[in-house]
């Protein structure tokens, strides 16, 4: 019944270290919190993957958001090449789906210079059918465009295909449109949960 498969990125095939990243630079746990409220899990961040806002822009917009940390959030934006690091499990992953007949894609809400900083290093993704990258197409999960577009752009059904991700609402918006979506809570569980389809 199935034949593709699509993951997420963050959390699904690469680990989005943002914490790990910030005590590499030395930030302390009270910073780490700050930056991890106002910067990285802030709207503004939504609109860098969305495409309608740019880094530098960004970047400005968030000195005044921490106002009395520009050296630190300079620091933090400098070094966003380390803010994401693939999973050991993720390349072999793919190459299994691949081994056993299935496409495999990618639909992932991502911010364009960090695409450019980190996509080509994943191993995983030369073994992929395709991709799809938020800010690229101006469209972020959940909204129902961005998996339509996995069905026109590359020709296979939404009916057979698996999609894959770590929230819920992007599964629930997946599920809505008649694929089937698989909430990822770690890849032993999920290894487990496409054997069983």
């Amino acid at each position: 019944m199935y034949k593709n498969v699509a993951f997420d990125v963050g959390m699904v095939l690469a680990d989005f270290r943002y914490r790990a990243y910030m005590k590499d630079l030395g930030f302390s746990d009270e910073l780490i919190e700050i930056f991890s409220d106002k910067v990285v899990n802030s709207p503004h961040w939504s609109r860098l993957d969305e495409g309608v806002a740019d880094e530098d822009e960004a970047e400005e917009y968030f000195r005044g958001v921490v106002p009395g940390y520009e050296k630190e959030l300079a620091e933090f934006w400098k070094n966003l090449e380390f803010i994401t690091e693939e999973y050991d499990y993720s390349e072999k992953l793919v190459l299994d789906l691949k081994e056993k007949g299935y496409k495999v894609f990618v639909v992932s809400n991502y911010p364009d210079k960090l695409s450019q900083l980190h996509w080509p290093k994943f191993k995983f993704l030369p073994h992929t059918d395709g991709y799809i990258i938020s800010s690229k197409e101006k469209l972020i999960k959940p909204n129902p465009e961005i998996y339509k577009l996995l069905e026109s752009r590359f020709g296979i059904k939404l009916s057979e295909t698996v999609f894959v991700d770590d929230r819920q609402i992007n599964v629930d918006a997946a599920n809505s449109l008649g694929m089937k979506g698989i909430l990822f809570k770690g890849i032993d569980d999920l290894r487990a949960q496409l054997e069983n389809l």
